[in-house]
Formats: C-alpha cells, structure tokens, sequence
C-alpha cells in the first residue's frame, strides 16, 4: 500500500524527537501546504497518527522484552531477516521499521475508494508529494464510512477496505504497527518487500503503475528469499496462492473488457447500462465464469462495482509486460531496473507502460550495428 494515510504520514515526524532538528524545516513547509491544499482531511489524520506514535517503542526493545507475546517476538525476529534480505537487494530500508506501534485493529488504515457507475475509472484525490491517488486512509473507521456514505450519495461506486501497511515513501521512519504480522512468513515478506518498493521509487500522478511495480518485485523477492531459506513448502504454499491469484488477474480482466465494451455502447442510454451492468456482474460470479481457485477465492461472494473492480486492478500487474520489460533492458538487478524505469518516467509525461517501453527502442537502436 502506497502512501495511505498521506497527512499523518507527512505530518509524523514532529513527534519523533531528535529527528525534528534535522528535519523541522522540511516537515513545516510540507506541513503547511498540506494543510492548505488538503484541509480537515489531513489535520484529522495527522492527529490520529499523532496519538498512536505516543505508544511506539523501538523494536529491539520489544523483542528483547519477555513480557511481549511469543508471536509477536516472533514475527518481529522475522521480520529482521526479511529487512536484511531486502536491504541485499538494495532496497531502501534507512530508517524503515524500527519501531513497533501496538494496536487494536485488525489493519493499519481503512479505505475508501470510488469510482462513476458508468465508468470504469476510480476517483482521485491530489496531495504533495504523491500527486494525484485513488485513495484515501483513515485510522477512524467510522470517518471512513462518514466518507464512504457521502461518495455514494452522490451516486458513485464505492468500495471499503482496509490497508495492510503504508509507506512514506522514504521520507521519514515508516513504523511496525502489531496488525502487520498478522499474516503468515510468505506474505509478510511479500508485504514488506511490496512497501520497500514505493519507499525506493514512487513516480507521483502513477498509482496504478506504482502498485502494480511494487507488486510485481515483491513477488519475484518473495519468490528469491524463499527459495534462499530452502523451505520447500513455504515456497509451494505461495505458489498456490500465487497460482489463485493468477486466476483471478484473468476473471478481473474479463470482467473488465466486458463492462468497457457495455459502457462505451453509444446505442444504450445509461439507465440501460446500468441494469445490463448488475447482470454481467452477476454472471461473473457464478461458474463457469467464476474461477475454480484452489487455495483463496479472490472473488468471493459479495457482489463487485466499479470501485472494487479497478481497486482490485491496482495489485493485479501484467506480470509477462514487467518481464520482458526487464529483459529487454538486460535484465538487470532489481535496483537497477527500479532506478532506470524511475528515472524515465520522472522525466517524462504519459502512459508510464508506454514510457518505460521506450527504454527497449532506445536500447535496441543503441546495439543496431553501424552501417558504413
């Protein structure tokens, strides 16, 4: 998850002690413009994180405490390892996870998303730094659904979620909060290596190319890392899920292509969309269109709108694209490839897949051999 709950997250840094000497004047110019750009939003949000950051404690110190729950010290040891993999692979882990936040709920932040009836288009918001996101996080789930109640009113799609983890994307010290390990060794390193990607390269106004990027390398890391433990059925139990997952890409696909294909009939009004909408979305729940998933169905039974449709989309990449992209650029580490495909897309305008695309024409044509 991408910068969820972006005031609080912008705003933290006040509380953190000796940092505030280093950082006081960046963090008031970025907290003033958030303020005034993003209003109630991002004060509510910062003054939540602002209490929970009260509790944090350094997290060798939780390990090292025997009265903290044998889980938790084990999640936590693991998760050393995990941050010591990551930072072999040259992700940027400075200051990432020191701290552990103990909470009462079962996620970091809850989310809403929106999108029009009609359209196959999430609703954005704009803020410093990250630029334009089809998100927003709350750490007060009944200012979620206050949110989520008014979007709808006004005749959008919406869908309800909450977020696993969030990043700062690199600018100030993202903590461990208890929800996080609640999650098998696998995932919790998939979830981990997926946030280290957005802290190592974020290309603001591209959250859908964002998610899909750190989902793509937090596969191929999980994948590698597993494979290095030699834990044999660790690494098939995600290949099942993965396999799952996989399934789903396709159902969300073919979803998607009907639905587009429906909305961009010119010769229905839009009265008549709607109503053959909730029938194609019916179909796709049902066999033989419904995949027959093996480990977790990622469909399951609660009926998808627009909002869940393209949420979902976000974290699900066209993995073959990031692959031969890769490959046509050498295939090099995944930093490298991270820090190439960062830098192009920081310098230009457009589709971020047709962009960094581009690299393989410039590429192709640097080896083209010399004609005399």
């Amino acid at each position: 998850m991408r910068l969820g709950v972006v005031g609080g997250q912008v705003l933290k840094t006040l509380a953190h002690g000796g940092a505030v000497a280093r950082q006081l004047l960046t963090i008031l110019r970025l907290g003033v413009a958030v303020i005034l750009l993003t209003g109630c939003y991002v004060t509510r949000q910062a003054w939540h994180q602002g209490r929970l950051l009260t509790s944090r404690r350094p997290v060798q110190e939780v390990i090292g405490d025997t009265t903290t729950s044998a889980e938790t010290r084990k999640k936590l040891s693991k998760l050393q390892d995990i941050l010591a993999y990551a930072g072999r692979q040259r992700l940027n882990v400075d200051g990432a996870y020191d701290y552990f936040i103990q909470t009462q709920q079962p996620v970091v932040s809850y989310l809403v998303q929106a999108a029009p009836a009609d359209k196959l288009e999430l609703v954005t918001w704009w803020f410093p730094i990250v630029g334009r996101v089809p998100y927003l996080g709350y750490f007060d789930k009944d200012e979620r659904d206050a949110e989520a109640k008014r979007l709808a009113s006004n005749g959008l799609d919406v869908e309800l979620g909450g977020a696993g983890a969030f990043s700062s994307l690199g600018w100030f010290n993202d903590p461990v909060f208890s929800s996080m390990l609640l999650r098998r060794d696998s995932e919790l390193a998939h979830l981990f290596f997926h946030e280290l990607t957005h802290r190592t390269v974020w290309v603001p106004n591209a959250a859908t190319f964002n998610e899909n990027l750190a989902e793509y390398v937090a596969v191929v890391l999980t994948r590698q890392y597993l494979q290095e433990l030699s834990d044999p059925s660790a690494l098939e139990a995600y290949e099942l899920r993965r396999r799952d997952k996989e399934l789903f890409a396709d159902w969300l696909t073919a979803l998607k292509a009907e639905l587009q294909t429906l909305y961009e009939n010119s010769t229905l009004s839009r009265e008549a969309k709607l109503a053959n909408k909730e029938k194609v979305l019916s179909e796709f729940q049902k066999s033989p269109k419904k995949p027959n998933f093996k480990q977790v169905d990622f469909v399951g039974s609660e009926i998808w709108n627009n909002a869940s449709i393209m949420s979902a989309a976000l974290y699900s990449p066209d993995f073959e694209s990031f692959d031969r992209l890769r490959k046509c650029l050498g295939d090099p580490a995944l930093r490298d490839f991270l820090d190439t495909i960062g830098k192009q897309l920081r310098d230009h305008d457009g589709d971020p897949m047709t962009i960094a695309f581009a690299l393989c024409t410039k590429r192709s044509e640097k080896e083209k051999p010399s004609v005399d």
